[in-house]
């Protein structure tokens, strides 16, 4: 017996309240109307897609694309039937040539970031000896150390929000977006879902996990990878290459040279030191765009009401967010304009501090999966013109220390942060003059109220200033009600570390293959994991499989 036909409806809107009790049972009352069938012939639904329109003041709607079985053939101009077996289809090679095997049998993986985790999974599985070296801890003493910095200014340089299991992601708001999904960012989501995240993060717009819940999620990935066979060396910082010529041959750990046949490349964004090693090494890099900024943060209510409206429940959409963005009036892109725009938003978040150094400071934004915090925050920030940086290739790298470096300072030390009201930036003031009370925020550190015009060059304050009053015709109050905390400057790599675009492999180095954000290639968890799978995908199954497994035990011992 045949089984009944899928189908696919890609447009279907409920209001919110609608699918409020049961989105099991709202979604085939809502199909079954929608194409004048009877909702008992429907079965086997699933959704594909959902995301919030909110584009109707007060009437916000949920948009679905949804598979299901029908008992009955249909035939209707906006049905369209479901591929065979979806689920089973496998990522297709996106390099563009034929798989080849590395060359020899284990490989090193530097860094436990998204990228590092996939491309360890990736690769062990199709039997190399995988190694990841992390200079950071585990995500649960990496938690603890990350309280003792903000409860007591316990500065940890190798174990903070940047460094250890996960990578800076992990800290975060855990949002997992990207710019596209294709096979690979599919294949990173399914595996965040094997490791313990909810579902849901299959289909929605703007899936999210929260830091509460993804540090779980990493530790149960981070086993999925042992479980296939690769090995994880802790608290172990790789300081160099071996080189033999131009070839890459292996790492160097506590003065002391690890063969390999393979080493990946998968660091964060804040990897200077590392881009310094590279540089001596005569890795082929270049300056990659970066933007700087501040933290800044809104009620969530007040966003609440401006994006949805004032009569809608934000517990049935969950807490609003925004993108915005800000261009030089009369003036195009290309034409070296400036111009500013929202990053990393967080709904329901808090604000963090952030540092990888002793006398310098910098912050991001984080959320938990309810996103129940009573603030909203986002970057703004604007663009760097990267070639007219003075300096060398690290150029950038040497910008962001400076900018962090002056912050620190204007704190006052002690990792206190300048913070600035909104309305005092732009009036040229101080805020708490005449007894004024100052901002609240939700963040856990001391605050130095300053002008933070005193931090940014005239042309990054001038753009920030212009960005404003633009943010606040779209999103009336965002003057009135905003805070800013600086700076936010860790927004992207300054450098991006070149390589093939079909093999991956370093276009200088042989045996390197630089993967994720902090080589240039994502800019995100999700397209930082996506990058690990495929290099795995590009990479044939190991040749000699039983060969690596005794070689990757050598190499953790």
């Amino acid at each position: 017996m045949n089984p009944s036909p899928r189908y696919i409806v890609r447009e279907l809107a409920l209001p919110v309240d609608v699918v409020q009790k049961s989105e099991t049972e709202a979604l085939p009352r809502a199909v079954a109307q929608y194409l004048r069938i009877a909702e008992k012939s429907i079965s086997a639904l699933r959704i594909l897609r959902k995301s919030l329109d909110a584009r109707a003041r007060n009437r916000p709607l949920w948009r679905y694309a949804v598979e299901f079985t029908s008992a009955i053939p249909l035939r209707h101009p906006r049905v369209s039937l479901a591929p065979t077996n979806p689920e089973k289809s496998e990522p297709p090679s996106e390099p563009g040539q034929a798989q080849q095997p590395l060359r020899g049998s284990s490989v090193a993986v530097v860094g436990s970031g998204p990228a590092g985790l996939a491309a360890a999974l990736g690769l062990a599985r199709k039997g190399y000896a995988v190694t990841v070296f992390e200079q950071g801890r585990p995500v649960g003493p990496r938690f603890r150390d990350i309280r003792l910095f903000v409860k007591q200014n316990r500065f940890d340089s190798k174990s903070n929000i940047l460094f250890g299991e996960g990578g800076a992601g992990t800290f975060s708001d855990g949002k997992l977006t990207a710019r596209t999904r294709n096979a690979y960012t599919e294949e990173f989501l399914r595996e965040l879902v094997a490791s313990g995240a909810e579902e849901s993060i299959l289909y929605l717009h703007h899936p999210h996990v929260g830091t509460d819940k993804l540090q779980f999620v990493v530790n149960a990935f981070r086993k999925r990878c042992e479980e296939a066979g690769a090995t994880f060396c802790f608290e172990t910082e790789v300081t160099d290459l071996v080189l033999e010529g131009s070839r890459c041959r292996g790492v160097i750990v506590e003065g002391k040279e690890i063969p390999f046949d393979t080493v990946v490349l998968a660091p964060g964004l804040s990897a200077h030191t590392l881009y310094e090693v590279l540089l001596a090494r005569g890795i082929t890099m270049q300056r990659k765009e970066f933007s700087v900024g501040v933290r800044v943060e809104h009620p969530q209510d007040f966003i609440n009401r401006r994006q949805l409206g004032d009569r809608v429940d934000a517990h049935l959409t969950g807490a609003a967010e925004y993108f915005l963005t800000w261009q030089e009036e009369g003036t195009d892109k290309t034409s070296g304009s400036q111009s500013a725009y929202s990053f990393c938003m967080c709904p329901g978040g808090v604000t963090i501090p952030c540092a990888d150094r002793p006398d310098a400071l910098f912050t991001n934004g984080m959320s938990y999966s309810n996103r129940a915090s009573a603030f909203a925050n986002s970057a703004i920030v604007v663009p760097v013109d990267v070639a007219s940086l003075p300096g060398g290739l690290l150029a950038g790298v040497e910008y962001q220390r400076r900018l962090e470096e002056d912050a620190f300072r204007l704190g006052g030390g002690g990792f206190a942060f300048p913070a600035q009201s909104v309305g005092a930036f732009l009036e040229n003031r101080l805020d708490g003059l005449d007894g004024e009370p100052y901002p609240k925020t939700s963040f856990q550190k001391p605050l130095r109220w300053v002008n933070l015009k005193d931090l940014f060059e005239p042309a990054v304050s001038r753009a920030l200033a212009e960005s404003f009053q633009a943010f606040d015709k779209k999103l009336p109050g965002f003057i009135r009600h905003g805070v800013m905390i600086a700076p936010e400057s860790r927004t992207s790599s300054p450098v991006r570390i070149l390589r093939d675009a079909e093999t991956l492999e370093s276009v200088s180095t042989p045996g390197l293959y630089p993967i994720g954000e902090g080589a240039g290639y994502a800019g995100g968890i999700v397209s930082s994991g996506a990058d690990g799978f495929r290099l795995a995908d590009a990479v044939a199954p190991c040749p000699n499989p039983q060969d690596s497994t005794l070689r990757g035990v050598h190499h953790a011992s």
